[in-house]
């Protein structure tokens, strides 16, 4: 039996508020509180509540006739937490997170003072809120660039067979391009030639769609000099070498060793023992994002202004959006003169 109950079979009370916060709005009605997230976003919350809704049904059933908010107690959650203890402590605080965000938006009014505190321990014991977690493994983003630089091409160079030099190119070029354009992991999976990766004449454009980002902020800027070569190389050379390897066929960017889409656990995996054979530090893709606004913010205070717009946070109400938009364009560019300046470059 799945350890999701679907949504077809959710208490109607719990449907209707579901309803109610993602309720897209119209002339007469407003907008639920989580109607601008994705789809991909929406689904990972119907999981982790289903999830949730699944295990009352089964420890609690009598639960399911009260209200959603009522049932997260302190106890109830705690119980929860005991039958979970044979996952990971970072999906306990995610399963815990999901619900009471969920039920939190629903009914904000509520005191979730003491469900907070217990989400605030499980997050300290997964990691996540502890800065200890990342002391040494946020590098400057001209050490990754560097990194992404160097297995690229003399690295590649080196390599015994012509399949492991085109990997050592590819996965070199990601490296570089997370560098200076330090894109979330789904969105950089995604990218796809002629829709967010445009080769125009004299550039390559990076453009993502609303619906690419988290923010829901379309973000835009040109591939900068330093990586456009290996980019190049790479969609010139490298990605079809490996697509004719398995007969595939698709515009998707990032391929594996047969030409088959890269997930985003096989990034995460290649750019750590990448970076980690380069630097000696084993650096995920996320951490790329705070290299940056590490980078930014060491460089002075108005290269720390480049931060929000280079990262792709809003920050912003609605009306602002496009104004973020036409900032990626700029910031993109003065971010990766500022790590040319850093390497010694004109």
């Amino acid at each position: 039996m799945s350890l999701i109950l679907p949504f077809e079979d959710w208490p109607a009370v719990d449907r209707a508020m579901w309803a109610v916060l993602f309720n897209q709005g119209g002339p007469l009605d407003e907008a639920g509180a989580f109607s601008h997230l994705r789809f991909t976003t929406q689904k990972i919350f119907s999981n982790r509540y289903g999830r949730w809704l699944r295990w009352l049904s089964e420890r609690y059933p009598s639960l399911l006739e009260q209200d959603p908010a009522s049932r997260a107690s302190i106890e109830h959650l705690q119980a929860w937490l005991a039958d979970l203890r044979h996952t990971k402590p970072t999906s306990r605080a995610m399963f815990i997170d999901g619900v009471l965000r969920i039920l939190r938006a629903f009914t904000p009014d509520d005191d979730w003072s003491a469900q907070r505190r217990l989400l605030a321990a499980l997050q300290r014991a997964a990691g996540r809120s502890d800065p200890a977690r990342k002391r040494g493994r946020i590098l400057s983003s001209k050490v990754l660039l560097e990194a992404g630089l160097r297995h690229a091409g003399p690295h590649a160079d080196a390599a015994v067979t012509p399949l492991e030099a085109m990997k050592r190119r590819r996965d070199g070029t990601m490296i570089a391009l997370l560098a200076l354009m330090p894109m979330r992991r789904r969105s950089f999976c995604e990218l796809t030639l002629g829709q967010s990766v445009l080769i125009m004449e004299d550039e390559i454009i990076i453009s993502l769609a609303e619906e690419m980002t988290k923010t829901g902020v379309a973000w835009e800027a040109p591939v900068p000099s330093q990586v456009e070569p290996v980019l190049h190389r790479y969609i010139e050379e490298v990605r079809p070498y490996l697509m004719a390897r398995g007969e595939q066929c698709h515009d998707v960017l990032w391929v594996g060793g047969r030409g088959t889409i890269v997930g985003e656990a096989y990034l995460a995996k290649r750019i750590g023992e990448v970076t980690l054979l380069h630097t000696g530090t084993r650096i995920p893709p996320h951490f790329f994002r705070d290299a940056a606004a590490t980078t930014l913010a060491r460089l002075s205070p108005d290269a720390a202004r480049l931060i929000r717009p280079v990262l792709g946070h809003s920050g912003f109400r609605t009306a602002e959006r496009h104004y973020i938009h036409a900032q990626t364009i700029d910031a993109g560019r003065d971010y990766a003169a500022l790590v040319q300046r850093l390497k010694g470059g004109k």
